[in-house]
């Protein structure tokens, strides 16, 4: 199975690279499908890096993925907020429990608007955590609630180690030390 990365225009491009490209130094097949509500794969992300997806979200042909990922940005999060497939796609991910994780405004604006949350532990950009509940907030960079099968994380500065949790998740630690040695990272 593979993990599908969702983009849009506006999403912010360091987590959605930083994502991708964690993901494949764990040997983990990732699918980037666009959101883009004309059809289009290339897409202008948050800061005008253009970046070009596998296929669009209505494009896809399977549904069976080991997690589903949201990078988070402004409009970004707000188009797959508001594209149907993408929002079908997470909910049945969390009916079957499989895992989802979603980065930055991702949390708030795609998940809990949306009803995703569940009461999970999560975290989410400084500038949206007024929006959870505090018995549900959590200030720590990355957080992962295993019970939820649900990844969080703060923004473009925790972005690598919140891919590396999902390696953690889907591959194991061995696994994220063989892909963290050779980027540098403690």
């Amino acid at each position: 199975m593979s993990v599908l990365v969702l983009v849009a225009p506006g999403s912010e491009e360091i987590e959605t690279v930083a994502i991708v490209d964690t993901l494949v130094r764990a040997s983990i097949e990732v699918v980037l499908a666009s959101c883009c509500p004309h059809g289009e794969r290339q897409i202008k992300a948050s800061r005008g890096v253009h970046l070009v997806a596998d296929c669009h979200i209505d494009e896809l042909t399977r549904r069976d993925f080991e997690a589903i990922v949201v990078p988070g940005g402004l409009p970004g999060s707000q188009v797959i907020r508001d594209t149907p497939l993408a929002i079908d796609l997470l909910k049945e991910q969390a009916t079957l429990g499989r895992w989802r994780a979603a980065i930055c405004a991702a949390p708030v604006v795609v998940l809990q608007y949306h009803g995703l949350l569940e009461g999970a532990i999560v975290t989410c950009h400084p500038g949206f955590q007024s929006q959870l509940e505090i018995s549900q907030l959590s200030h720590e960079r990355v957080v992962r609630d295993a019970a939820h099968r649900l990844i969080t994380s703060q923004g473009p500065g925790s972005a690598i180690e919140f891919a590396l949790e999902l390696v953690r998740v889907l591959r194991g630690d061995e696994v994220v030390a063989a892909v963290a040695g050779p980027m540098v990272l403690s």
